[in-house]
């Protein structure tokens, strides 16, 4: 049986029962094979880029005697826009904020009531959510997972074509609800933020962004 780790249970955890699920930058495949060896899913599209990783995918489903999953080679959701009815959660894992707002981007079909989408950005957290909300997306669930001393955001997202604006403190904090993963979040962010300032001060010409820092550090402290 296949193990996940604290990351990629997390995402797994988001996905919905019974439903065909797109795995984009798929890798290895974990987290398809682990959704169909539990029994939470019929099926999936393992898809990738590279063909490196679609041949690692394809071992890892035959180790496990998984024999459901498509393997894709696809820029993204681009190899999927013919076979849309197929599935309707996608998993956008691994990669940073930035490129899985190009992702979603450069497939304006996806942008439908009719997916669910579990979302998890290595960097760039805070502009994804921006990007989400400024796009008709919204974040109905966020939790964090923690793995190797790192904080790892996951995103429960589906399209709601309501346009609106996060204010900065909310693209950087997101919508945890559990206190605890919100406390350790935002002590990371102070941390970041602190660091920034300092590595500020000896600049020239830098009063104003050092004010802006100052001010947002005051923000992130107090919000809840």
């Amino acid at each position: 049986m296949l193990c996940l780790t604290p990351r990629l249970q997390a995402i797994a955890d988001y996905a919905q029962k019974g439903k065909v699920l797109a795995d984009i930058g798929t890798d290895h495949a974990y987290i398809p094979v682990y959704l169909i060896e539990q029994g939470i899913i019929p099926a999936a599209f393992a898809c990738d880029i590279r063909k490196g990783p679609l041949e690692n995918a394809r071992k890892t489903a035959n180790k496990y005697g998984i024999d459901s999953i498509e393997f894709v080679l696809s820029d993204g959701l681009q190899g999927l826009e013919n076979r849309a009815d197929a599935f309707s959660q996608i998993v956008i894992a691994g990669m940073g904020g930035e490129l899985i707002a190009e992702i979603l981007s450069k497939s304006p079909w996806c942008a439908d009531k009719h997916y669910h989408f579990v979302l998890q950005p290595m960097t760039r957290a805070s502009f994804l959510r921006k990007w989400l909300y400024q796009n008709g997306f919204e974040i109905l669930q966020e939790s964090v997972a923690k793995e190797h001393n790192k904080l790892y955001n996951i995103m429960k997202v589906r399209y709601c074509a309501k346009f609106s604006a996060l204010s900065e403190v909310q693209a950087l904090l997101g919508f945890v609800n559990d206190k605890s993963d919100a406390a350790a979040l935002r002590e990371a962010e102070l941390k970041r933020l602190n660091k920034i300032y300092e590595s500020l001060k000896n600049k020239e010409n830098s009063l104003s962004q050092r004010e802006e820092i100052a001010a947002l550090i005051r923000e992130v402290e107090v919000y809840r």
